[in-house]
């Protein structure tokens, strides 16, 4: 019997493979694309639910066209960093498509990171107006952080960013830190009514909430809104008064409907994501108001973990470990 061995890659060695936004964003428009084209296998997630407002998901994937697979096993707990831990943790098992072998199990708190971020750039790169240049973000942590640089990174003439956080601390530490990384000058807010005044898009860093937090009046003609949290932080006015809503998986998505999500019930779906990247139109005038919930989905996680585990390869990062050495 063959001897198995995989490579672990924790989030440091991931770190040390320096990927950057063109690669990362291009990752997920390959995941979403195969998607919209129906070209992959991807289970709706399932979780256990150990904590009030807290999860942890199984996320199983094939990427047909890619021929990638794998799961992401992934936890938030909002109420980690009182144990001095960051709210996502989690795990990614690569496997060969051709025979099942385990080939990888890496850290997924950087994939979760960036994949999610990238899913709102690309929506951004579609359905923002092109001269874009104030955007508000609402929570500072690291979907926050990541978020002002991948929409940079797809729309260059941002150049104001209102961040809001109930933690002054958090917002000091964001307005520190992001006016060099992004390059962009920030402003701090604790009111969100204040911070989404004349702006051009508004994103919802937000773990899960139990009422909308967006005043009904925020999303104007020509803004575009986007949210993580499933919709819960957007009021029913703009749920249902946008042009267009779009997600990056509509039965995924709508599944959130049965847990609270969305006031006022289940928006009309204007198309998915990978639509977009596949030629429909996203923005079509400057004074479309359009929404998107991109509740993220295990392709884009393993559509960059393939690139990630072969990157790693390419450049001899990481550790090999035995899974079996004979037969029993």
């Amino acid at each position: 019997m063959k001897k198995v061995e995989l490579l672990y890659l924790s989030q440091e060695d991931i770190l040390s493979l320096d990927i950057g936004w063109e690669e990362i964003i291009k990752r997920v428009e390959m995941a979403v694309s195969e998607q919209a084209n129906d070209t992959i296998e991807n289970p709706p997630k399932r979780g256990i639910h150990t904590r009030p407002d807290a999860f942890i998901h199984e996320m199983p994937v094939f990427l047909k066209k890619m021929d990638a697979c794998g799961i992401k096993w992934v936890s938030g707990y909002p109420e980690n960093y009182k144990h001095d831990l960051p709210q996502i943790l989690g795990v990614q098992v690569m496997n060969c498509p051709e025979t099942g072998v385990p080939t990888a199990v890496m850290d997924c708190r950087w994939i979760t990171a960036v994949r999610t971020s990238a899913a709102t750039a690309i929506t951004a790169k579609y359905c923002a107006k092109k001269n874009s240049k104030k955007i508000t973000i609402i929570g500072a942590g690291v979907q926050g952080r990541m978020h002002l640089l991948a929409i940079k990174h797809v729309l260059p003439s941002l150049e104001e960013c209102h961040i809001v956080d109930i933690k002054e601390n958090v917002l000091d530490d964001y307005v520190s830190k992001m006016s060099e990384l992004s390059h962009v000058k920030i402003k701090k807010f604790t009111s969100i009514a204040e911070a989404v005044e004349d702006v051009d898009i508004i994103v919802t860093c937000t773990q899960k909430l139990h009422k909308p937090i967006i005043p009904a009046d925020a999303l104007k003609p020509g803004m575009l809104g986007a949210g993580l949290e499933a919709g819960r932080a957007w009021p029913a006015e703009i749920i249902h008064g946008v042009n267009k809503v779009i997600t990056d998986d509509i039965n995924q998505t709508s599944s959130y409907a049965t847990t609270g999500a969305f006031a006022g019930g289940l928006p009309e779906f204007y198309c998915q994501l990978g639509d977009l990247v596949n030629g429909k139109p996203g923005r079509e005038n400057d004074n479309e108001s359009i929404l998107a919930f991109n509740v993220g989905i295990a392709a884009e996680d393993i559509s960059l973990g393939q690139y990630v585990y072969e990157k790693a390869v390419e450049k001899k990062i990481g550790t090999v470990l035995p899974l079996m050495e004979t037969d029993f």
